[in-house]
């Protein structure tokens, strides 16, 4: 479903294909990523922002990722915030994702990172944060108006809930790049 969505209070799921924007600053959007994308875009001052969810779906190397359904989902978050009254030249990305989940499934993930990557820099909107590829799934929690994310990776067959080790290096890069760990 490729689509412009509000959300109130509360937390609402983004599924593949959809984009967000928030019409409170208290709204809440959660994600789960394997080798999706999410990227959040807001404006920091006027505390305006949105997300979405993508899979290119051009995923062989030599096919051009972003010729339709991905470039619509960024530009439908891009004109989302814009129309909601943030202003283009303070907008900032935050991308979380792009994990490669299963071995048989090629570099999916990859170029998908890759295809926001580019997007973000040739719209001249700097990523903030980001927490992509790996081998484990994300859940994620964002509050677009706030520029706010908190993440959690899930590893399958994890016994503690898939919180991982809070002390690894990773974790604590993260942690201070901007995004929050559950």
């Amino acid at each position: 479903m490729v689509g412009l969505l509000g959300a109130q209070a509360g937390r609402t799921l983004v599924t593949q294909g959809e984009v967000r924007i928030a019409q409170t600053r208290s709204a809440c959007f959660s994600a789960i990523l394997g080798p999706c994308i999410a990227t959040l875009i807001w404006d920091p001052v006027a505390q305006i922002g949105g997300i979405n969810h993508l899979l290119t779906p051009n995923s062989a190397p030599r096919e051009p990722a972003g010729l339709g359904h991905d470039v619509n989902l960024m530009e439908l978050l891009i004109n989302g915030v814009l129309a909601a009254g943030g202003d283009r030249r303070r907008l900032e990305a935050k991308m979380f994702g792009g994990a490669r989940m299963i071995d048989g499934l090629g570099s999916t993930g990859a170029t998908n990172t890759t295809f926001v990557e580019t997007f973000l820099s040739d719209e001249s909107i700097p990523c903030t944060a980001r927490s992509t590829g790996g081998t484990y799934a994300r859940r994620i929690r964002a509050w677009p108006a706030k520029g706010r994310v908190q993440q959690l990776r899930v590893r399958d067959g994890d016994n503690n809930g898939g919180l991982g080790s809070r002390g690894d290096l990773r974790d604590r890069a993260l942690r201070l790049s901007g995004v929050e760990l559950l």
